[in-house]
């Protein structure tokens, strides 16, 4: 037989004691994958292993299973971050734990928001809701932002079809139903979505994902020559995360634009959420002087200086 967390892991971190006993694991065999430290108890009933993800071992632990942008961060995608842990519980719900203590009981001051009504039946697994299910809590509870940032998330990964998402929104709230034509799959990251979001809202003209030879894809283009670009934590010099930083490349792709007469803004998410009037003043200054310069080189088309050693050699010439 295998060993008993391999067993658990293979069947997704998360085993309930019956499960075990009907898969022909007994008691000393918990008992000594406890001891060991290979497994352990993440409440009353149910078994984890060290590895298995933080916010599950949370969830599980509560008595429910992940659900909203908690649920889709788990997925994989890159969704608006949140303090506390979203836990989908059914309605008959009880003796919900403290996320981080199985020994104590879930009180209202917990980093962990309830969401009643999971039906443990439906699609996901044991520690997590479907990304239909999740999507749905977040039409439910979120604002425009989170809901548009989500969704776009979910497109533009293929995690879902057109016809699932417009189901989604079938069944979600009335309020929501007009958001469901914001959603792009052109959105790279929930940092594009905001500001999408904010150049509509301000009526400020763009092309997203704009094509510029010799860079490839750009963010967002302003205007003839002005091209603005979000960047993440990745496009830091110092970035940890995963993969390299593309603090360099960035700078390359900025001289290509440069020399081709275009102007690259960059913007972080500390500007975009939180100073946003002065990124869109940035880019209005920006895309003026653009429009106004482009109408001047259109009257005096732009000829690079000829200098008067060149022009000596020139005039030698025979014709």
């Amino acid at each position: 037989m295998e060993p008993l967390d391999r067993h658990i892991r293979r069947h997704g971190f998360f085993l309930r004691r019956r499960d075990l006993l009907a898969n022909g694991f007994n008691d000393h065999a918990i008992r000594a994958s406890l001891k060991a430290r290979r497994t352990f108890r993440v409440r009353q009933g149910w078994y984890s292993v060290p590895d298995a993800p933080a916010d599950a071992v949370r969830a599980v632990r509560v008595g429910g299973r992940l659900t909203s942008v908690s649920a889709l961060a788990s997925y994989g995608l890159r969704v608006p971050r949140r303090d506390t842990v979203h836990i989908a519980v059914a309605r008959t719900g009880s003796r919900l734990r403290d996320p981080n203590n199985k020994d104590r009981r879930l009180s209202a001051t917990d980093s962990a928001r309830v969401h009643w009504g999971d039906a443990r039946g439906s699609e996901g697994s044991a520690w997590r809701v479907s990304i239909d299910e999740a999507l749905l809590a977040i039409l439910r509870a979120e604002s425009r932002f989170v809901v548009v940032a989500c969704c776009s998330a979910v497109m533009r990964h293929r995690m879902m079809s057109v016809t699932r998402l417009d189901e989604v929104f079938r069944r979600g709230p009335k309020r929501v139903q007009p958001w469901r034509e914001l959603v792009s799959a052109l959105d790279d990251s929930h940092g594009e979505t905001l500001a999408r979001l904010g150049f509509l809202d301000a009526g400020m003209p763009f092309e997203q994902q704009a094509r510029f030879p010799g860079v490839g894809r750009i963010d967002f283009r302003m205007s003839p020559h002005t091209y603005v670009e979000v960047d993440g934590g990745q496009h830091d010099p110092a970035w940890t995360g995963g993969g390299t930083s593309r603090y360099e490349s960035d700078h390359d792709r900025d001289a290509t634009v440069a020399i081709a007469g275009g102007t690259t803004n960059r913007y972080t998410y500390r500007q975009l959420y939180g100073d946003w009037p002065r990124v869109v003043a940035a880019i209005e200054r920006t895309a003026a002087d653009d429009r106004a310069l482009s109408a001047y080189r259109r009257r005096h088309p732009y000829r690079p200086a000829v200098s008067a050693q060149r022009r000596r050699s020139q005039k030698k010439q025979p014709l």
